[in-house]
């Protein structure tokens, strides 16, 4: 069989593991209380918010598992005071997990990537490859934007 893929799509997936491997965090830390949160519960808190609630099935169907898999973790994640549990005031059926002071810390001092690893890829880079690069990247993700925007509306009707 003949590969289909195309040029660009082929090059996108050959580079981007690279860097992803060479530069993501296995675990992030608590720097308050110094605990570890594993990339994958990290990768939950980053999925919520302080303010706006998300209820529990939600948030499985977006990260691709299982309700029961996703209240186990979420749980543990309640019980190291990370998330809360509201009941809605509209639907006392549904409740809405928001994000508590400890768990929007996590979020906003840990991300996907380990700054420090792309510093140090960076400084690999000549500067003038490094800024195109970097613009090519923002450029990626804009569009990545516009692809969630139309796949949720997609999924809203």
């Amino acid at each position: 069989m003949v590969n289909t893929m195309d040029t660009q799509t082929r090059r996108l997936l050959d580079a981007y593991p690279a860097v992803y491997l060479a530069c993501h965090r296995q675990h992030v830390r608590d720097d308050e209380r110094g605990n570890v949160v594993t990339a994958h519960r990290a990768s939950i808190l980053d999925h919520l918010d302080a303010a706006q609630p998300t209820t529990l099935s939600k948030l499985a169907e977006h990260m691709g598992v299982g309700r029961s898999t996703m209240s186990i973790t979420v749980a543990r994640l309640v019980r190291d005071g990370y998330i809360t549990r509201k009941r809605s005031q509209n639907d006392a059926r549904s409740v809405g997990l928001t994000l508590t002071r400890a768990g929007a810390r996590v979020k906003e001092q840990n991300t996907v990537l380990d700054p420090d690893l792309l510093k140090q890829m960076f400084r690999l880079i000549p500067a003038n490859e490094l800024e195109t690069a970097l613009r090519g990247m923002e450029r990626l993700a804009k569009g990545a934007r516009i692809l969630l925007q139309r796949r949720k509306r997609a999924h809203d009707k």
